[in-house]
């Protein structure tokens, strides 16, 4: 790899793609034809420990690759990528909303299509907004960053903020609703975000130095001013922010800062570790409470078990 990016402070993963409010068909080929063509093999391998890490050269490849081998347009379709909205039940105030993307040609997450009838189910008054393929493209500069891995979650958010919604819970495509997750968007109005977050290696011992390549950990410290394998740990796969929040408001704009680098979402947990060495700051610490109840892995419970423990999604296997 000639280029050194963490040296020239340069987004490895930036695709030529003009900003627009809208792509038509022809773009979206374009696009997924620039994100084919970029090719980080030797640039990853170059990152990676001589004396190694417990997540393997392949696992950091693939995680580190999901933005690139994405497929955002169905050509046999013919159609371009589109948001879905549904009001479900009454819509309640009209200011609360779930989202999720559902990749294209990936068999797990057909499932994401029972999201809907889940809510439905459970007594659901809100709105569900999907995405199908595409990338969300909310202030129209975004799609430039679409092989950034992992970074879509906020631009998803921000597509509910653009439809006026104020109370945005994300999921990922994998969860369904087992118990009417309408009192967590009155936990996001009072305490400005939700997620579960755990202390630093509660899971395995130096579990940022085996899950984090080591630039980007000593980039990151250098760009927040502290040693973040000592951080607190965000998990995202129900996340949710109050978007009337000055201070959410504030740390969308860090986070788009991070994204404009590229440089900070290269580990095994891409989002989160950015997610985390933000939220860790004094001025954002007040969001890591943990809200253990969120979801579920359905490995560790059946659904009924799980909706008498009170959990609101599940996670598919």
């Amino acid at each position: 790899m000639s280029t050194d990016y963490f040296e020239n402070i340069v987004n490895p993963f930036i695709i030529d793609v003009m900003d627009q409010d809208t792509y038509d068909l022809n773009d979206y080929i374009q696009i997924q034809q620039k994100l084919k063509e970029k090719n980080l093999d030797l640039f990853f391998e170059s990152l990676y420990p001589i004396d190694k890490m417990r997540t393997t050269l392949v696992e950091m490849k693939q995680r580190c690759t999901k933005g690139i081998q994405q497929q955002i347009i169905d050509l046999s379709a013919n159609e371009i990528p589109s948001i879905k909205l549904f009001k479900l039940g009454n819509g309640g105030d009209g200011k609360n909303c779930i989202v999720c993307c559902k990749p294209l040609f990936i068999e797990r997450y057909k499932d994401s299509e029972t999201i809907v009838q889940s809510l439905e189910e459970v007594g659901f008054n809100g709105h569900f907004m999907i995405l199908n393929g595409g990338f969300p493209n909310p202030t129209g500069t975004e799609m430039k960053y679409a092989a950034v891995p992992y970074s879509f979650k906020i631009f998803m958010i921000l597509e509910a903020r653009k439809r006026v919604f104020d109370n945005i819970l994300w999921i990922d495509s994998v969860c369904y609703a087992i118990n009417n997750p309408e009192p967590i968007f009155d936990k996001i109005k009072k305490h400005d975000a939700i997620f579960r977050s755990f202390p630093p290696n509660c899971f395995e011992s130096d579990s940022c130095n085996n899950t984090v390549f080591p630039k980007t950990i000593e980039y990151i410290n250098n760009l927040v001013n502290r040693d973040i394998r000592n951080d607190k740990l965000v998990n995202s796969i129900v996340f949710g922010l109050n978007l009337t929040s000055p201070r959410i408001i504030e740390f969308i704009q860090e986070y788009y800062e991070m994204v404009k680098q590229g440089l900070p979402f290269l580990s095994a947990f891409p989002e989160e570790v950015v997610f985390a060495s933000i939220f860790n700051k004094p001025e954002y610490s007040y969001v890591l409470n943990d809200s253990y109840n969120l979801y579920i892995h359905a490995c560790y419970s059946s659904k009924e078990h799980a909706t008498q423990l009170g959990y609101y999604f599940i996670q598919r296997s």
